[in-house]
């Protein structure tokens, strides 16, 4: 792609960037504003209607005062039966009339379809009067109790103290207030059980007229649910929703909540009837307000969008046309050599004259770099001529040895055909393959040989001793690992005084590692001072030439990571231990060892 397009696509991606960045946030600013306001109305009706159920349950309770102060409806409930039958008609007629006078009473009650219904203790005469076996069953509205004892509401009734037992009907077309009448002016025998109860009724569909339902938006309504979820009652707006199961809603908690698959938000509070009021507005209309506040951003946002493509085109033809001059002349260049750059050929910038002249002097400087690899280069080739031929130097001598050797054991100098023979094999672990994996046992060997060479020319006593451990046979190790250790304990650990020395060689395996430990009965050193060494600190320690302590450290570190190294330890005042320390799963046969 080019400059220009890359350009051109970077600025336009900038100002999209933007534009979605401040219309997102201002979506989300509108829809939060938008949903707290929903929420407040929401919780301003529910509040409302919370009030108005509160007024109707006085209402109620006022109707109750007047049925338990009712002088006239005392003395009829406590009148005797049986002496003359045109009394007890009356007094059916009676205690119906009043209970139906004391009801129209209250507008409240009247308006809104409530029916009052006295359910007389059937402990009282009266109660008979109103068996089923009544002639005016159909007109009347008091029963006796005994066609009730055994409903739920009507026990539930009677065991109240106060207050009202609040239910639906089995068809849940009607709300029902039960509640036990304790009349004041009745003064019979069976005073201290009350009068009866009285059980109030309202049609479900009237409590939309009773209450304050108001929608807040187009397609917002109410739900009424009883205690267990079931719907009740259904708002026009709601009308067609479909709910399956019972919804179980928190009270005064405005929410989410999704039926049929569609969001509402949802403020519902309990009403004093014992039922759930549930206020639904679908976030739909949510929406619908949101986009109708944010169409003149939208608009200023596609103006603003056209007017930066115009703009993002202009920018990035003046920024690539340079790029592009610069661009087509290094097309031109196959091979720097012979190339004379002039950085004024070029205009534009000051950036694209400093990369113009950057440039040039990148051009002298491979020209440069090209003489000086081709000079590296033949000598390289002349430094390699000359390797070859001194290798023929160690073999040459390892084959003259050889034949001295020879000699030595024809003429029966074994002392002599010995130490040939030692140096002869000491020359030869050194000169094949340095740096591959060995055997323990491979190394001692080694060990052996350097050791008895040093004994012969040295006269020392000269001890070497493997610990119980790993097998050495066992135990792979890289070349010339212990070697350097043990030329250490020869020529620092010998004294004058003591010209033998033991060095003992112990290896095992702790943790997933191999450790091996050297260890002499020489004079000991400094630990501290050894790995301060070991670790290029600046340190007086007299070093000599040859593999040293730092090269083993290095080469264990450069194989094995920070697993591998090498240590030094002090024990019983100045006795020096080193420890080797490398993974035990090394494999030998990578590094060449068959």
């Amino acid at each position: 792609m080019s400059i220009t397009k890359r350009t051109f696509l970077i600025i336009c991606c900038i100002i999209s960037a933007i534009l979605l960045t401040l219309n997102g946030a201002t979506y989300l600013l509108f829809r939060a504003s938008i949903t707290q306001q929903l929420i407040t109305s929401q919780e301003a009706i529910i509040e409302a209607n919370v009030r108005l159920s509160g007024i109707f349950t006085q209402t109620v309770d006022q109707l109750v005062y007047r049925y338990t102060s009712d002088q006239q409806l005392g003395e009829l409930l406590g009148r005797d039966i049986g002496q003359d039958e045109l009394r007890d008609l009356n007094t059916k007629f009676a205690l119906n009339n009043r209970l139906i006078y004391q009801q129209n009473a209250e507008p409240l009650l009247l308006n809104n379809g409530f029916r009052a219904e006295l359910y007389v203790n059937p402990a009282l005469e009266v109660s008979q009067l109103f068996l089923p076996s009544s002639t005016i069953p159909e007109v009347s509205r008091v029963y006796s109790g005994a066609m009730v004892e055994q409903e739920d509401w009507y026990q539930a009734a009677l065991q109240r103290r106060s207050g009202q037992h609040i239910f639906l009907n089995k068809d849940q077309t009607r709300l029902c207030f039960a509640r036990r009448l304790q009349s004041s002016t009745f003064t019979g025998a069976y005073q201290k059980d009350g009068m009866g109860v009285l059980l109030g009724s309202l049609p479900v569909n009237q409590i939309s007229r009773l209450l304050s339902l108001v929608p807040v938006t187009r397609h917002s309504g109410f739900l009424l649910l009883n205690d267990q979820g079931d719907q009740i009652y259904c708002s026009a707006n709601l009308s067609e929703l479909s709910i399956a199961d019972a919804l179980l809603i928190p009270n005064s908690v405005s929410s989410e909540l999704n039926i049929g698959g569609q969001e509402y938000l949802c403020t519902s509070q309990k009403l004093e009837w014992g039922i759930q009021l549930v206020f639904l507005t679908p976030y739909r209309d949510i929406t619908s307000q949101v986009w109708s506040m944010m169409f003149p951003y939208l608009l200023c946002s596609v103006i603003f969008m056209l007017v930066g493509i115009l703009f993002s085109l202009m920018l990035s033809a003046g920024i690539s046309r340079p790029v592009v001059q610069f661009t087509k002349k290094l097309e031109t260049i196959r091979d720097t050599r012979g190339v004379e750059w002039n950085p004024a050929d070029i205009r534009g910038p000051r950036e694209i004259q400093q990369l113009s002249s950057s440039f040039g002097s990148l051009i002298d400087r491979i020209n440069t770099l090209i003489q000086e690899l081709t000079a590296k280069e033949k000598l390289r080739r002349e430094s390699e001529l000359k390797a070859l031929q001194a290798q023929i130097n160690p073999h040459f001598m390892l084959n003259a040895m050889n034949a001295v050797n020879y000699m030595a054991l024809a003429r029966e100098e074994d002392d002599i055909a010995a130490t040939v023979d030692s140096i002869a094999s000491l020359m030869r672990y050194s000169i094949t393959e340095p740096d591959r994996m060995v055997t323990m046992s491979t190394e001692l060997e080694n060990i052996r040989e350097y050791i008895s060479v040093y004994v012969l020319r040295f006269q020392q006593d000269i001890r070497l001793e493997i610990l119980p451990g790993l097998q050495p046979a066992q135990v792979v190790i890289p070349k010339f690992t212990l070697q350097p250790l043990v030329e250490n304990s020869i020529r620092h650990g010998i004294t004058r005084q003591d010209p033998g020395i033991t060095i003992r060689i112990r290896a095992r395996e702790e943790n997933g590692l191999l450790i091996v430990e050297v260890t002499d009965t020489g004079r000991g050193g400094d630990a501290a001072l050894l790995n301060a060494y070991l670790d290029y600190q600046d340190v007086q320690l007299q070093v000599t030439h040859g593999f040293g302590i730092r090269n083993v450290n290095e080469r264990l570190m450069l194989r094995f990571g920070q697993r591998g190294g090498l240590r030094y330890f002090n024990y019983d005042g100045r006795q020096l231990l080193a420890r080797l320390t490398l993974p035990s799963e090394c494999d030998a046969a990578s590094d060449g060892w068959p």
